[in-house]
């Protein structure tokens, strides 16, 4: 695995000049005091065929990963391993604010931090979706994309609203921030019998203490409740740390969605 982060490390620094992103102007948001960044990438046949229409893909932290996940994925498609994506990245001016569903009432962590997560979902499925579904050629199918807190907004969204994205990739999900409550929440979801299909996938580091004993719990209850038309894929990445675990788990991540893309299109 130090082999494969270490390639794809040097795979980030050679797409770093060459971004494919443009940044797109939004108009002033009902929910948000402070506008995120969105940036775009348009798929390579775009422009070459006018009628073809295409999955989009979220990302938060967009200034960050957002090249990662583009690249990755016009790397796969060409050797037939991933469809062509719009691609979305999202910048938060404050992430803990915005991605993190709760506040934080605990001192293990910063007290008085988040609880904006619903109305930075609302934003994007009521402001972002509409706007890039007038303008692109899309398909109507959406993936969402987070590490770290993005990845506790993923999880967030997964539960709270199961129909907004049709694939969910959490990268070690910070499902420890305050009183667990995304993490309950989650657990009750998949336990009531009213799951909406979707491909989730999740990945963890070589994170310890209450952070993996809440992963590991929720993971578990995850594999038992799967929902049959559902994809779940998990990843353990023991020999790689915190911030890597986006870097490592990408790859296995796309090449779940693509599985699951196929399943729905036969």
């Amino acid at each position: 695995m130090k082999i494969l982060t270490a390639i794809l490390l040097c795979f980030i620094s050679t797409i770093a000049n060459a971004s494919n992103f443009t940044e797109l102007k939004t108009p002033k948001s009902k929910y948000l005091v402070q506008a995120p960044k969105i940036t775009i990438a348009l798929p390579s046949s775009y422009e070459k065929d006018p009628t073809k229409k295409y999955p989009v893909f979220y990302v938060l932290d967009g200034e960050l990963n957002g090249d990662l996940v583009d690249a990755t994925l016009r790397r796969l498609h060409i050797s037939n391993g991933a469809n062509e994506h719009i691609v979305i990245g999202i910048s938060s001016q404050n992430r803990l604010r915005d991605f993190a569903p709760t506040v934080n009432k605990n001192p293990r962590g910063p007290v008085g931090e988040g609880g904006g997560g619903d109305l930075f979902l609302d934003f994007i499925e009521k402001e972002l979706m509409p706007q890039i579904t007038r303008n692109y050629r899309t398909n109507g199918f959406n993936i969402l994309a987070g590490h770290s807190i993005a990845g506790l907004l993923v999880v967030h969204s997964f539960q709270s609203r199961p129909t907004l994205f049709q694939s969910h990739l959490a990268f070690s999900p910070a499902v420890w921030w305050g009183a667990r409550e995304t993490s309950a929440a989650a657990k009750q979801y998949v336990t009531s019998g009213k799951q909406v299909p979707t491909y989730l996938y999740m990945a963890i580091g070589n994170e310890g203490g209450k952070m993996r004993d809440i992963y590991d719990s929720l993971t578990q209850t995850l594999v038992r409740n799967r929902h049959l038309n559902s994809s779940l894929l998990l990843d353990e990445f023991d020999n790689d740390s915190h911030d890597f675990t986006m870097v490592a788990g990408l790859l296995n991540a796309l090449k779940g969605l693509f599985q699951y893309q196929e399943q729905r299109m036969k």
